[in-house]
């Protein structure tokens, strides 16, 4: 598009913005009062700070040619643009600088490919830039939005959205809608959800599939709905302190009776669904994210799920000092590959789920969590925090679906790989016990006989205690209460301390058993022996061959 006259009225606003575009000057129309310049009352400006979009996009589209030696440019500040700014398509060659502006209708980018695009301290409606290419810096700064999407597009500089407020878009309208549909070809319910129609959720920003090369600084953002971030990547890092996210479930759009939803991209997955629960609000939906790091830290707030499933962070991942609120999830982190997780949240409501993750190094305090962690699954190579083994212990029990082995294995490993056998020991026997409370009543008893006696070979000093007690037990009662000689011919000298010994070695070593029969009640007594002797025996063995191979229960 290319226009070879002015328009033929401009009003002065429009033409000191027409006369300054050839050399990119700035066009301020600002009056120097404050609270008389907040965009937030701009609807009330009077002609000489009006602006049509039409003039605007006429600009960018090269209605005007550059100066001689310069660099034309759009930058314009304390305007009032009415109407619709349509770029969609284009090709735009400048860049675009608004500062203070009050921009009610919507700002089309879709399929467009701009240079750099500034939006500072705005009032706007609904951005609309989906698949669009910026080379350069995408920034809404200090802005009102009602709605941002920039799902596949491709930023080759920093997305700024530092302090910005960010509202989900309002109803657009059945015929806007059914423009976007073939008659011959409705959409699917399915379809529907994937294309936002029927989504039934209220996102903020929807950034799916976006390419953001340089740092997403959303620092101090407020929003009233959720971020959709599914599949983007950003290269910079995403950079979210102190931001302030407050998601809404969904109505009943797109929610199957009883209060679950059917699975789609957008709709809630089975596993954040409570049974027969409404659906989940997410604040941050970003299933296979990838970024150079995430900081959603120092005062990060989010009122709703933040998930991140199957991410991938190249650096660090951080919820130090954040405030995370949710009715039943409040960090869905499951399947991830993260280099370090600091998840040090400041308050958090809501269950964790940590599964099937591969995570470098884990800074974690036991205040982190709640009641209910999911674990299984989880591996990492080191653990940072002021944690004591008894602590640890309790954090891989909190699983709500109750024993999981993996997790205590993973963590005996970490205790062996720094050295710490002993810690590795006590997590593989609080394994066991917890193992034993899933096993048949037979089981359980066998199970606790192990414990008692040699703690499930964990603890094989315990059989060495065990055989004291008896060999002193025995050899007090049969020195008080001998046995009865069986072959009365042939000489023998008793001695009750070698022949508790012999009863209780599962094979006559000292030749007693058969040279004594125990007399009366003490036969209980030597049964007793006898039976211990071949207890403790094998739960020796079973123990020596632990220590022996401590890998092979790792």
């Amino acid at each position: 598009m290319r226009l070879t006259r002015p328009f033929r009225r401009l009003s002065p606003a429009e033409r000191r913005l027409w006369d300054a575009y050839p050399t990119g000057a700035w066009v301020d129309l600002r009056s120097g009062d404050p609270e008389a310049d907040d965009p937030a009352n701009g609807a009330g400006w009077g002609p000489e700070r009006t602006v049509r979009a039409e003039v605007v996009a006429a600009l960018l589209l090269g209605a005007r040619e550059a100066a001689p030696g310069t660099t034309p440019g759009l930058r314009l500040a304390g305007a009032r643009i009415t109407g619709d700014l349509d770029l969609s398509d284009a090709v735009v060659g400048s860049k675009l600088h608004l500062l203070n502006c009050h921009l009610a209708g919507t700002v089309d980018l879709g399929d467009a490919k701009t240079q750099g695009l500034r939006f500072r301290g705005c009032v706007l409606g609904r951005v609309r830039a989906a698949r669009c290419s910026v080379d350069g810096l995408l920034e809404f700064d200090g802005s009102s939005l009602r709605g941002l999407r920039i799902d596949n597009a491709h930023v080759t500089g920093q997305l700024r959205l530092a302090h910005a407020r960010v509202d989900p878009p309002g109803e657009e309208g059945a015929a806007r809608r059914a423009a976007m549909e073939d008659v011959r070809k409705p959409y699917s319910e399915a379809e529907r959800r994937e294309r936002g129609l029927d989504d039934g959720r209220r996102w903020a920003i929807w950034a799916g599939g976006a390419v953001v090369d340089g740092g997403a600084f959303l620092r101090g953002l407020r929003t009233t709905g959720g971020l959709r971030l599914v599949g983007a990547k950003f290269h910079g890092g995403l950079y979210l302190q102190e931001a302030s996210i407050s998601a809404t479930a969904p109505a009943a759009a797109g929610a199957a009776e009883g209060g679950t939803a059917p699975d789609g991209p957008d709709g809630p997955p089975a596993d954040d669904l409570a049974s027969g629960g409404p659906p989940v609000a997410y604040a941050v939906y970003a299933d296979f994210m990838e970024a150079a790091a995430a900081e959603f830290s120092a005062g990060f707030t989010a009122e709703g799920t933040v998930r991140l499933r199957g991410a991938r962070i190249g650096g660090v991942l951080s919820f130090d000092r954040a405030v995370l609120k949710a009715p039943g999830r409040s960090l869905h982190l499951s399947h991830m590959q993260v280099d370090e997780l600091i998840l040090k949240p400041a308050e958090v409501e809501g269950a964790v789920n940590l599964g099937y993750s591969r995570i470098g190094v884990l800074l974690d305090r036991l205040a982190s969590y709640p009641d209910r962690v999911q674990l299984n699954g989880l591996a990492y190579e080191a653990l940072r925090g002021p944690w004591t083994v008894a602590e640890r212990l309790a954090w891989v029990c909190r699983d709500p679906d109750g024993y999981r082995p993996q997790p205590y294995e993973q963590l005996a490993a970490w205790y062996r790989r720094i050295g710490h056998e002993p810690d590795a020991r006590r997590v593989l026997l609080a394994k066991q016990r917890e193992h034993r409370g899933t096993l048949r009543s037979t089981g359980r008893f066998w199970g606790r006989l192990l414990d008692v006696a040699v703690g499930y070979g964990y603890r094989p000093w315990l059989a060495g205690l065990w055989a004291a007690v008896l060999l002193a037990a025995g050899t007090a009662v049969f020195s008080a209460v001998p046995p009865v000689k069986i072959d009365p011919d042939h000489v023998r000298t008793f001695n009750a301390f070698v022949y508790t010994l012999d009863l209780l070695v599962p094979v006559s070593v000292f030749e007693q058993r058969g040279a004594w029969d125990p007399a009366g009640w003490t036969r209980w007594l030597a049964w007793t022996l006898v039976a211990s002797g071949w207890v403790l025996a094998t739960a020796l063995i079973a123990g020596a061959a632990r220590v022996l191979r401590p890998s092979a229960t790792a």
